[in-house]
């Protein structure tokens, strides 16, 4: 049989990116040295190819699917985590069984084939067990597992952070569900769910189960947090083909809000050994088991021990010995996996300790092509650059797979290794906390960021993460991000940087920094003032409404529009705007004409900088990508911090930028976050969701 190559999620978000990702793929990387353009061929003979796997199982493919035509099988290695699986050469199928290890970040599992002298490993043939006195096990225990994920909570403290519904009592939730092959037997279903509230009594929250209308029982626990609910089914309740599981949640007596988010479902039944897409897999319990519904010759293999699996050899052709607690895959002509081949991108050989890069730009190729005059200008100003593929970091210190951490890795061994170490990472790529695309379009997920607890804000993004290389949890190189998702974005953010830079215009504005304040705390007129005060030798003024003031957002625009270098916000703020008041929101954004005349905003307040959102842009992104103006470069939060524990950090801003008017805003921004401490838990968060988005080696104009 030859396996189909499968179009796996990944594959095709590149291929949504459009028909520049499939051209430069097909000739290789672009890499930006300085100023020269060096194109990396793959070559003809590569000795390693990669295989995304989406499912477990038996997977089976020929050299000839992944561009080695003539290529004898057992010449290739099949590796899982730099260790050699062994394979099974049948003709000229390599056929190996892949454990899945689905992340955050990727649900495929890479493995990879290696062309090499030396022999793979084998698959061993065990020896036909004696049947003995042994009975026939005509029944395994299967689990169904049922999942969803639309909706995602970043309050919860740990785990999952996606669930299939939210349930606020009283409500009714039907569930139908379909079984093969049901044997007679006892069964079980599991539900695991996230408490979201709790109140001061014995009881929180309270659920009651029926499957095909026989109750199950009714199940009542205390406290927030998770849970796992588990309710015996008797025999004879569950049917083949379809059934219906019934959660009812009456509420609590005395409980206000009982409110629970489903998490998964889970029904063990007893299933007969019966195929089911030509494959089968199974815990054993023992003895002599018969397997039916396959479409032809069948494989059994042992794959308890990953690395060490055996085939077993079957006494009729239909059946043989388990062994209890063994774990066994069956597989018959069409139930085979297959995988999704890629070009592994060996080179840049991001190893090698003769690279040398002070300015680097990390991002999918297709963005980063747009961003080369951005690179050039740059190399002018005397800094070395280079562009780096991430999907070559993935590769070379990721072991393929999709994870920030991978790029951390690289940054840790080039700032110790490389001949010229790097001082600016400019991320270019989008990022979101739905990074595996239950609800967002593939081009949100470009350049992930690290996903961090925090006190107030539950989970959020933290770009910070890629700049800790060593033990102090302070960052150590200048990090921004351009959240671009797509090239037209990167070109635009180009253009707009190197204008500012080159041609920004003199004047008056190169002097003025304004200062807005919430007028719902009279604190945040306090940090105002004082961020204004700190500015000697600048014109300063202070926006400061009332509370329920209306149209304060056209005075700050009027403002913006009239040119100030720099502008801070002191107070309330969500991801679109600043203060419930509607100070400043991205619909005035949009009516902005600064273009000659762009600031730095720095957001003293909280998540105006959550660029992860799948389908809300935040008002960060919507400044830097303005086309008539915005902002060249904003610091913004992720999350929700203290304005006490932010003003560690807007001090330690306004010191940096006072002390050297012409050092690039990414060292500013660095020792600022370096002065924060990262002892308490509220100043850490403060440390790690402000970000930079704009280009980190940024000279801001001078009075």
């Amino acid at each position: 049989m030859t396996p189909s190559l499968r179009l796996t999620k990944r594959t095709a978000r590149w291929l949504a990116a459009g028909c520049v990702v499939l051209a430069l793929a097909a000739i290789g990387l672009a890499v930006w040295l300085n100023r020269s353009v060096t194109v990396a061929m793959p070559p003809s003979d590569a000795r390693v190819v990669k295989l995304l796997v989406a499912d477990e199982g038996i997977v089976s493919v020929r050299p000839a699917d992944v561009g080695w035509g003539g290529v004898d099988p057992a010449t290739v290695q099949v590796k899982y985590d730099g260790n050699a699986l062994p394979v099974w050469i049948d003709n000229d199928q390599l056929r190996f069984y892949a454990p899945i290890s689905p992340t955050r970040y990727m649900s495929e599992t890479v493995f990879w084939l290696e062309r090499s002298d030396q022999a793979s490993p084998r698959i061993s043939e065990q020896p036909i067990a004696a049947r003995g006195d042994l009975g026939s096990i005509d029944h395994y225990t299967a689990t169904l597992h049922l999942e969803e994920n639309p909706i995602y909570s970043p309050q919860v403290a740990s785990g999952d952070h996606w669930f299939w519904a939210q349930l606020p009592a009283p409500i009714t939730k039907t569930v139908p569900f379909t079984l093969t092959a049901l044997a007679d037997g006892a069964a079980e279903v599991t539900i695991e769910v996230w408490s979201n509230t709790e109140a001061p009594t014995p009881i929180d929250h309270d659920y009651r189960l029926a499957v095909n209308d026989h109750p199950l029982g009714d199940f009542t626990w205390d406290g927030q947090g998770w849970h796992t609910i588990e309710a015996a089914i008797p025999p004879g309740v569950l049917h083949e083909g379809g059934n219906i599981l019934t959660l009812i949640l009456p509420g609590v007596k005395d409980v206000v809000a009982d409110i629970t988010d489903l998490n998964w479902i889970e029904v063990h039944y007893p299933r007969a050994f019966v195929a089911q897409d030509d494959r089968l897999a199974f815990d054993s319990s023992g003895g002599l088991q018969r397997l039916t519904g396959f479409s032809g010759p069948i494989a059994v293999f042992d794959v308890t021990q990953p690395d060490r699996v055996t085939r077993i050899p079957l006494q009729d052709g239909a059946s043989f010995v388990g062994e209890a607690g063994h774990r066994y895959w069956v597989v018959g002509p069409r139930g085979y996996r297959s995988g999704q081949a890629e070009a592994a991108q060996l080179t840049p050989d991001l190893h090698d300790a003769q690279n040398a890069a002070a300015y680097l730009a990390i991002g999918p190729i297709d963005l980063l092509e747009p961003l080369k005059p951005l690179l050039d200008w740059r190399t002018t100003q005397g800094l070395a650059t280079m562009a780096v593929p991430v999907q070559a970091i993935y590769d070379q210190f990721g072991d393929g797979r999709v994870d920030p951490e991978a790029i951390r890795s690289f940054l840790k061994y080039a700032t110790q290794h490389w001949t010229v170490k790097p001082q600016y990472v400019l991320l270019v790529g989008d990022a979101s906390y739905d990074t595996l695309d239950y609800t967002a379009p593939p081009e949100a997920n470009r350049v992930p960021t690290f996903l961090v607890q925090t006190v107030y804000g539950g989970e959020t993004a933290s770009d910070v993460g890629f700049a800790q290389l060593d033990d102090d949890e302070k960052p150590d190189v200048a990090i921004g991000r351009a959240p671009a998702r797509d090239a037209e974005q990167v070109r635009a953010f180009v253009a707009k940087t190197i204008a500012y830079e080159k041609s920004a215009p003199p004047g008056e504005w190169r002097s003025r920094v304004l200062a807005v304040a919430d007028g719902q705390e009279a604190a945040f007129h306090d940090e105002a003032q004082h961020f204004l005060d700190q500015f000697t030798g600048y014109q300063t003024n202070l926006v400061s409404p009332p509370a329920g003031a209306t149209q304060t957002n056209e005075e700050i625009v009027r403002d913006l529009n009239e040119g100030r270098a720099i502008v801070g916000y002191f107070g309330h703020g969500s991801v679109t705007q600043w203060g419930k008041d509607n100070l400043f929101t991205v619909k005035d954004v949009a009516t902005l004409q600064n273009s000659e005349h762009l600031p730095l905003i720095i957001n003293m307040t909280c998540l105006t900088g959550l660029f992860t959102h799948p389908k809300v842009q935040s008002l960060s992104e919507t400044l830097l990508w303005q086309p008539d103006g915005g902002a060249v470069a904003i610091l913004a939060p992720t999350s929700l911090t203290l304005s006490s524990d932010q003003s560690f950090l807007s001090n330690a801003l306004v010191q940096g930028l006072m002390k050297d008017r012409t050092a690039r805003l990414g060292d500013v921004f660095l020792q600022a976050q370096r002065a924060v401490s990262s002892q308490g838990a509220n100043t850490q968060d403060v440390l790690r969701t402000f970000l930079l988005f704009g280009d980190p080696a940024l000279r801001l104009v001078q009075p």
